[in-house]
């Protein structure tokens, strides 16, 4: 049998197994649209799969990570940016979203960068409302030679409270 072949017989298999598993993964939660829990105004948000990579394409922003954090009167997101060179800028955009219970909505936002390094670290702190999931989306930039590259990234998600 010819390479050709094979390879017409596995990238399909391939790909029915990469959908089945997603499918699972993706059906893994014992949350119904009924359910809530104590203390929380909405039910709670689906779970998602999460790929925090970096896009490979990228020449210089090489690594991003972020996470989120309750408080006692709200939320931190925190995000680390790295490239493998100086950049003229390099930062993070914080949005924090609040789960109305069919959608994410953005409710606020702030930004943190430095210039001249080759990482850059922040946390910004959002006021929250007792009720409510959150979870925070980053988006990671770096400037080199007048070209930004970006990555953008979910946290988990938290319910206020409690």
């Amino acid at each position: 049998m010819s390479n050709v072949k094979k390879l017409s017989r596995v990238i399909p298999a391939f790909t029915a197994t990469l959908l089945v598993s997603l499918a699972i993964a993706g059906g893994a939660s014992a949350d119904t649209t009924e359910d809530k829990i104590a203390g929380a105004l909405t039910t709670p948000p689906p779970v998602e799969m999460n790929i925090m990579n970096v896009n490979p394409m990228n020449s210089y922003l090489i690594d991003a990570v972020s996470s989120i954090r309750k408080t006692s009167s709200g939320m931190d997101i925190s995000g680390n940016t790295y490239a493998n060179q100086k950049a003229s800028s390099i930062g993070v955009d914080f949005f924090l979203q609040r789960w109305t219970g069919s959608v994410w909505v953005e409710v606020a936002s702030s930004s943190g960068s430095t210039a001249n390094s080759n990482s850059y670290y922040g946390t910004k702190s959002f006021s929250a409302i007792e009720g409510y999931y959150y979870r925070g989306k980053t988006i990671h930039f770096a400037t080199v030679n007048g070209k930004t590259e970006t990555q953008v990234m979910y946290t988990e998600s938290l319910l206020m409270g409690n």
